[in-house]
């Protein structure tokens, strides 16, 4: 006799039967056992292993790709936001903006930027003005903060080296992706390779010229998506001429350095031109957190014949991401390029913020504040990898560099195992991640979401100040809670400094 779903009269959710065969109570627990194997194997059989059958990737693929069209002749509305940006939208439907002090948002890509780090110096809360700063500024920056610049890495990387770098060595820019876009619109007809996962600006800003053609590289897992000299050596016998990068890597946070960072630009020296994004070279956790910075200008033999370009500033290691401050040092000849395309592409920065600026790149003053950053941000790291270990989530290495946290989420149940499931349910917490996917090659038309590399993974960051964190952190317990997907033996023994 074919076994079949019948239910009892009276019953109030469906009991397994046998047809024909009179109702024995007794056996129902039996009958409830075969029921769950056959629900379990349902399941199975449609698993969520597609975008089409997963609500989120529903949402998000919505969002991007039906949009209404010819509504403003010339518009074209998919270019208007990063998979970032959506994150952050689907966080106002949640109440966010509303109330963000309610919120643990762990998206940002920023860092703190209350006077909170002890022992660093208090931001200027008042701006000296002067007349000539009402004027048009030079739009490859005053020539006072390109001085000051040369010399903050001539004293941290370049004693005892015979070529040094000057203030023609030094473009001033308005934010680092300005210093992208500048550095975009001077290459020539070439192959770009960058990496992925890295950050997901280059994606946009790549895609908007066509004087070179990008081309994606994914990196290894088990290499901590570090940058191999195998991988750049691949790279330029396929006859790529440009390489960009970030280094301290977003979202990974680790960091190629010493005798490997030497040797990767050995590779590239005469043979193609290496763009390092530094930004978070200040957030090392590498050594003693004395204030010592990560750069490839220690590796530069001739800055004006090494073509290597630098872009930093002073959004992440200074805590000023509003002021639109940083800077691409380089061979001159670049520099001078990138300084006058300025003129066309953004107008130059801020005049009074690049004044405001110039004392607090004193290459003393510089090491004090970064060790003092190091310090604090290092016990937040510790403090976050510790919580989410006791939440079960694992680590194959420890983070030493920026501040964010790339994790897997690939142990947890179906629905919260890939980023984009996982960020629907860290909403309904007042939680803000970012999915793993916006870190991936344009994903949402490149393939299935759920073949990227990234799916499973999530980007958290711990750059804001220690009470988001604790929101944050007690938010994805709560949602790992919910879907009973902590430890048999969960208990949280790790607590937040008591100074807090």
């Amino acid at each position: 006799m074919d076994p079949r779903l019948y239910p009892p009269s009276g019953a109030a959710t469906p009991q397994l039967f046998v047809e024909d065969e009179p109702y024995d109570e007794g056996a129902q627990p039996l009958y409830n056992a075969l029921l769950k194997s056959l629900q379990s194997a349902m399941s199975a059989a449609t698993a969520i292993d597609t975008e089409r059958r997963s609500t989120p990737h529903i949402r998000f693929r919505e969002a991007q790709n039906t949009r209404p069209q010819h509504r403003h002749p010339g518009l074209d509305p998919s270019k208007a936001s990063t998979g970032v940006v959506w994150t952050t939208e689907r966080a106002y439907e949640h109440g966010f903006l509303d109330n963000p002090d309610e919120w643990g948002n762990l998206g940002q890509g920023a860092p703190e930027v209350e006077d909170t780090v002890p022992h660093a110096f208090h931001k200027p809360t008042t701006l000296d003005v002067s007349v000539s700063s009402r004027e048009y500024g030079p739009v490859a920056g005053i020539m006072p903060l390109r001085k000051a610049v040369a010399n903050l890495y001539n004293a941290h990387y370049r004693e005892g080296k015979a070529s040094k770098y000057t203030w023609e060595n030094v473009a001033i820019v308005p934010g680092g992706r300005a210093g992208l876009i500048r550095i975009a619109a001077v290459l020539n007809n070439a192959y770009l390779s960058f990496f992925i996962p890295d950050y997901t600006a280059y994606n946009e800003m790549l895609g908007l010229f066509k004087n070179f053609a990008a081309v994606p590289t994914p990196l290894d897992e088990n290499n901590n998506y570090e940058l191999q000299p195998e991988k750049i050596k691949e790279e330029v016998k396929r006859g790529v001429q440009v390489i960009l990068t970030s280094n301290p890597r977003n979202p990974t946070g680790h960091t190629v350095k010493g005798e490997k960072l030497k040797e990767i630009m050995d590779i590239c020296r005469g043979r193609c031109t290496l763009i390092m994004d530094e930004f978070y070279s200040g957030y090392n956790y590498t050594g003693d957190c004395d204030g010592t910075r990560v750069s490839c200008a220690e590796h530069v033999d001739d800055v004006d014949n090494d073509d290597v370009l630098i872009l930093d500033g002073m959004t992440k290691g200074f805590r000023l991401p509003g002021w639109r401050i940083a800077w691409v040092v380089g061979p001159k000849e670049f520099i001078k390029a990138i300084g006058s395309c300025g003129s066309y592409l953004d107008g130059g920065a801020n005049v009074p913020f690049q004044e405001a600026s110039i004392p607090m790149l004193e290459p003393e003053f510089v090491k004090m504040e970064m060790a003092a950053l190091q310090v604090h941000f290092r016990e937040k790291r510790d403090f976050v990898v510790k919580r989410l270990t006791e939440m079960g989530f694992i680590f194959k290495s420890i983070p030493d560099s920026t501040f964010y946290i790339w994790l897997d989420l690939s142990h947890l149940p179906t629905r919260i195992q890939n980023g984009l499931g996982f960020f629907e349910e860290c909403l309904k917490e007042k939680v803000i991640v970012v999915p793993g996917i916006f870190f991936d090659l344009n994903p949402s038309s490149r393939r299935d979401l759920f073949d990227s590399p990234c799916h499973h993974f999530c980007r958290l960051s711990y750059g804001p100040k220690w009470a988001t964190l604790i929101k944050g952190l007690d938010g994805i317990q709560r949602v790992l809670a919910k879907h009973n997907a902590l430890p048999a033996d969960f208990t949280e023994a790790t607590q937040p400094p008591l100074d807090l």
